[in-house]
């Protein structure tokens, strides 16, 4: 069944029908068209992978509420049955995909989606619970006489499971298991005040999930690497209790401090709360009498330009999200650091330095300078322009001057400014110490500091790989490496979220495994090309990958000019357009279609399910140029790719990080490696 088909389903459908665009594939749009089509309640309401705020698991394929049948919870899967090489223990399924075998359980899934459910409407729910919830997991494309021929007496047959012939009348199969439980509790009908709990605790988590028109539903192969990362796309749709509670928190008076590890969802947390400060001030920029007031002045700064449009399309999701309207004009600023000192050198608060002619630290004191000239002189000057909240995201780019200046280009309440700081150690590019915040005047002591300490966007093969090389676990003993300090090494040791094992880091803090990086040394420049464009055309062409879903990087602008060069001669079947980040800074990254080209400094910010991290060995082997490494490295959701022309430097280094992951020096590795090999395995050499 097509998407158009399904979309003529829901025209004439008689229940509520939600999300339905997020089917993604025919098996999943065939058992969603099959409910819509028998479910004849308008009182009834079915979901298609529908999110719940507290929960980081991957959202279930369709959900009905019905005041009748109950809550049932449905995961499609549309496998057929000579894709799925074994059954295992406990219903797991070993799946074949063009890529290698991946273990998937879909009955875990379901279960725990339906868990999650529960626990979201609990909450929200005076009392003990009594609606029931069920879970099933459909098997599309496979009968059930079919499935026992094949298994024979190790068919896995729980009541749970039904297959091809079952998806015709499954609505009423719903409806027949609710009644049976209604008759038993002596009810017409499940309670209206439930039913209501149940609905609250689904909520769209929109700032991690790309709108419709970035990644518009597609038909791809189930066994592709493009199938995967879609996928993927629906498990990071949801928020954590953490980056929930953080979103959620009102910051009205003095500064705070949010610091994290890579892939903590810091920027996800920086435009929710934002988003909310914008809503309660729209709401109060009336006065009792209805008297206009000015409503607050917000600003969000970044050092990377290219972050600028990534952090503005965060925070119009993030209030749409919140209003259902669109983020009303003016309602917040967001500048590059040097483009806001530009701005308001034309509004007249101080002279523009100019970059090349002083020290980021001379420029930034001489403007503070000029500022408290304006603040004495001029005070209504500075009104009109300072702001009653500053976020900085990427902290750690700044300089501790800088944030002197724009703690004094805030409003000051009871004494302090509202200045919330996002910051990360460990992707320290520009070899910034950590400020003093004390004798910056800033108290971000106690309950104004939060550190973020599990990643959500890496797998743990990926951090644990570029964090060895970061800290030079592999490197000569003559090497210049980062001091604990450098990431805060000794906070995650201490929440036990790290340790050393014979000289070797092992990171707790990425949980989700995936596939060890790939490190390929090349003969030469132009085999390292010929590579890059192999791999490129093997995930867009063969695996079906998106080409916004992946970024080329490299340290060298020069060396990344060179690459996308090779790669638009080489004329990839759909690619649309290639981009280069720093030559058109004020353009999204990862728009659809395109295949974008970075240098690590240009791309931090963003992420991509694939990373091409090219001329590794170009890489400097100093602190700074390992800190290039792991921001590169860690633009990666799911797979990585490292390559260069020279088996030394940092090359050299990921090439015994990533050996090292192969090996499987943990349960959970020992696990993940077989599989994650088959995957890397059938990329050609």
């Amino acid at each position: 069944m097509s998407l158009d088909q399904l979309k003529r389903t829901v025209q004439h459908a008689r229940c509520r029908v939600i999300g339905w665009q997020d089917a993604s594939n025919h098996a999943h749009r065939s058992v969603l068209a099959s409910l819509i089509r028998e479910l004849k309640s308008e009182s009834s309401t079915v979901l298609c992978e529908p999110s719940l705020a507290r929960s980081t698991t991957r959202p279930p394929d369709i959900v009905v509420v019905c005041p009748r049948a109950g809550i049932h919870v449905i995961e499609v899967k549309g496998v057929s049955l000579d894709q799925i090489a074994a059954i295992e223990p406990g219903g797991q399924f070993a799946i074949r995909y063009a890529t290698g075998t991946r273990r998937k359980n879909p009955f875990v899934q379901v279960r725990n989606a339906m868990f999650d459910i529960r626990d979201a409407a609990q909450r929200a729910y005076f009392g003990d619970l009594e609606i029931p919830i069920r879970y099933w997991v459909v098997l599309a494309q496979i009968t059930r006489v079919a499935w026992q021929d094949r298994w024979g007496r190790n068919a896995v047959l729980p009541r749970e499971l039904l297959f091809q012939e079952d998806v015709a009348g499954l609505a009423n199969r719903l409806s027949e298991a609710g009644r049976k439980q209604l008759q038993a509790c002596d009810l017409e009908q499940w309670n209206v005040t439930e039913l209501q709990a149940v609905y609250s605790g689904f909520g769209d988590s929109s700032v991690l999930f790309p709108a419709p028109e970035d990644r518009a539903p597609r038909q791809v192969r189930e066994t592709t690497l493009g199938e995967l990362f879609d996928e993927a796309a629906e498990t990071y749709k949801t928020l954590s209790d953490e980056q929930q509670k953080l979103s959620a928190q009102i910051w009205e008076r003095g500064p705070r401090l949010i610091r994290g590890v890579a892939g903590s969802g810091k920027t996800v947390v920086l435009a929710n709360n934002l988003a909310r400060w914008i809503e309660r001030g729209q709401k109060s920029s009336l006065s009792l009498f209805d008297e206009p007031v000015r409503p607050p002045r917000i600003l969000a700064v970044c050092f990377n330009r290219t972050l600028v449009p990534f952090l503005q399309k965060k925070i119009g999701v993030a209030y749409r999200q919140r209003t259902g309207r669109e983020l009303p004009k003016g309602a917040v600023d967001v500048f590059a650091y040097n483009r806001l000192m530009w701005h308001l050198a034309q509004a007249g608060l101080w002279g523009y330095q100019r970059i090349a002619d002083l020290t980021d630290e001379e420029r930034a004191a001489r403007y503070t300078r000029d500022l408290k000239y304006v603040k004495e002189h001029e005070p209504q000057t500075f009104e009109r322009y300072a702001y009653d909240a500053i976020y900085v995201d990427e902290g750690q780019d700044f300089a501790e001057e800088d944030f002197r200046l724009l703690s004094e280009l805030c409003v000051q309440r009871e004494g302090e400014p509202s200045l919330f700081v996002f910051y990360d150690d460990a992707q320290n590019l520009y070899g910034r110490k950590r400020p003093n915040w004390q004798s910056l005047g800033l108290n971000v002591v106690g309950g104004r500091s939060h550190v973020m300490t599990e990643c959500f966007r890496n797998t743990r093969q990926i951090v644990d790989t570029a964090f060895n090389v970061l800290y030079g676990s592999f490197a000569p003993h003559t090497a210049n490496i980062p001091t604990k300090a450098f990431g805060d090494v000794a906070t995650l040791v201490e929440k036990e979220l790290l340790e050393q094992v014979d000289q070797v880091w092992r990171v707790k803090f990425a949980r989700r495994e995936g596939m060890p990086p790939r490190v390929t040394v090349a003969g030469g420049t132009r085999e390292e090309n010929e590579l890059v464009v192999s791999r490129l055309r093997w995930l867009i062409e063969d695996q079906e990958v998106r080409p916004q879903d992946i970024l080329v990087l490299s340290y060298y602008r020069e060396r990344v000019r060179r690459l996308a060069e090779w790669v638009r001669r080489a004329s990839i079947q759909g690619v649309e357009d290639i981009h280069l980040a720093f030559d058109d800074r004020d353009t999204h990254l990862g728009q659809r279609g395109r295949l974008t080209f970075s240098t690590v400094a240009s791309a931090k910010g963003y992420d991509a399910y694939c990373v091409l991290l090219a001329s590794a060995n170009q890489f400097p082997t100093d602190v700074l140029g390992r800190a290039n490494f792991y921001v590169g490295c860690t633009r990666a959701i799911e797979y990585l790719e490292i390559t260069g022309t020279a088996p030394h430097g940092l090359l050299h280094e990921a090439q015994k990080a990533s050996r090292f992951q192969e090996q499987g020096r943990d349960a959970n590795a020992a696990v993940a490696s077989p599989a994650a090999n088959e995957i890397l395995g059938a990329a050609p050499a």
